[in-house]
Parts: C-alpha cells; structure tokens; sequence
C-alpha cells in the first residue's frame, strides 16, 4: 500500500467514528451543564447552544446543523435533551406573587406555540412541495394525453387512407 493511500485510509477511519466522539463530548457537556460543574464556561454561563458548544469543545455549527434534504438536526438526542433541560432551567415563580406565576406560565405557553407554529410552517412548506409537484404532473399528464390524442387521430387517418386504397384497388 502506498503512502497516499494508506492516509486516505487513516483518514476514512478517523472520519468514521467521528460522529460517535462528537456525540460523547457534547452528553459529557449536557452532563456537566447540568450538575452546573462545567469545566470550560465556568459558574454563570447562559444556557444556550452556543454555551453547549463551547463546553464540549466543538463548533457551534455542530450542535445547530440541519442534515441536507430538509431533515431534522444531525444530533437529534441532543438537541431534545438541551431543550428540555433548557425548559427545566426557566426560573419558577414564587407561589407569593400570583403575577409572576402568570408571567411564566404565559411565556411557556408562548415558547410552546412558537415550537408548534415551527412545525406547522414546516409541514405547510411539505405540503406545498407536494402539490407543486403533483401539478407538474398533472401538466405532463395533461401534454401525454394531447399528444395521445394526437397519435390516435393520426393513426386513425393512416388506417382510413389505407382502406381507401384498399377499396379502390379492388
């Protein structure tokens, strides 16, 4: 085996089992973010993704990616487990004040109508591709049974021509 070759060969191995690593380092920064005893962000760090990120020593871009062809995240687990951990996080209000009790409940309510509305905007964009799609075919069906038609007539004239021939020939 060649040089090049037995890098490129390192290199798929190394590329293979990266996910698996990266998914590792961002549950032991979940973890720690958790327990409140991180190790790179230190005491008072805002919850976000970004934090998440930074924690686990990987690129933002990693924790946020969408995989292609309109799927979900690329860490799926993660992402779900951020977000409720996020949610378990949002400061509970004291039962003296009834104000801020409404105050928080509302603004739950609102995190999880904006979560639906997300997900309502991603099927209606589904569906519309769907129906785009199904008129393009309906026009090609539509070109298919002209030109059948078309076909049809044209056969027929051929058969009638060839009777005609036929019955002047005998």
């Amino acid at each position: 085996m060649k040089a090049p070759e037995k890098k490129l060969v390192g290199l798929r191995r190394y590329h293979k089992s990266r996910p698996v690593k990266t998914r590792l380092k961002l549950l032991e920064a979940l973890d720690r973010m958790e327990s409140g005893c991180t190790v790179v962000v230190g005491q008072g760090y805002k919850w976000s993704k970004a934090t998440l990120a930074r924690e686990a020593g990987v690129n933002i871009n990693t924790v946020v990616r969408k995989l292609p062809g309109g799927g979900g995240w690329a860490f799926p687990e993660i992402n779900e487990r951020f977000e409720k951990l996020k949610g378990k996080r949002q400061p509970v209000a004291d039962a003296s004040d009834p104000r801020d009790a409404k105050i928080t409940e509302l603004r739950t309510e609102v995190e999880q109508l904006r979560g639906q509305n997300r997900k309502l905007a991603l099927e209606v964009n589904r569906i519309g591709r769907q129906i785009l799609e199904e008129r393009d075919r309906a026009d090609r069906m539509s070109i298919y049974e002209r030109q059948n038609t078309s076909l049809r007539e044209e056969i027929s004239r051929i058969q009638q021509a060839r009777a005609a021939q036929g019955g002047n020939q005998a």
